[in-house]
């Protein structure tokens, strides 16, 4: 009788254990997933026009290049007439692009 339910309790062990591999790889899968979506999502309060910083900007800004991304870096002054740098990073070129025009058409700092 004791090899019986040996064998019983290791079978349904077995089986435990293979519905808990299951379930922490549905875990792990759900997780990364909401890890790629987090990084996509944008951080509440982050800046996204350069006018929510800057008033007037200096004559020339620098875009980096990275990997996953973009960086323009702009120089002027912000609504109390204090010299402020600003840097946003974006994802796409488009992004980008609509940052370099917006450069272009707030006031010029002297």
């Amino acid at each position: 009788m004791a090899g019986r339910k040996s064998k019983v309790y290791k079978a349904e062990m077995a089986a435990a254990l293979e519905e808990l591999k299951l379930e922490f790889e549905a875990l792990t899968t759900e997780e990364n997933q909401m890890a790629k979506s987090k990084s996509k999502a944008k951080t509440p309060g982050s800046v996204k026009k350069l006018s929510d910083k800057l008033v007037k900007v200096n004559e020339n800004f620098s875009i980096n290049m990275y990997d996953n991304g973009y960086m323009i870096e702009v120089g002027g002054r912000d609504d109390e007439d204090n010299w402020k740098t600003s840097k946003i990073i974006v994802d796409t070129v488009d992004e980008l692009l609509v940052l370099v025009r917006e450069a272009t058409e707030i006031e010029r700092a002297e």
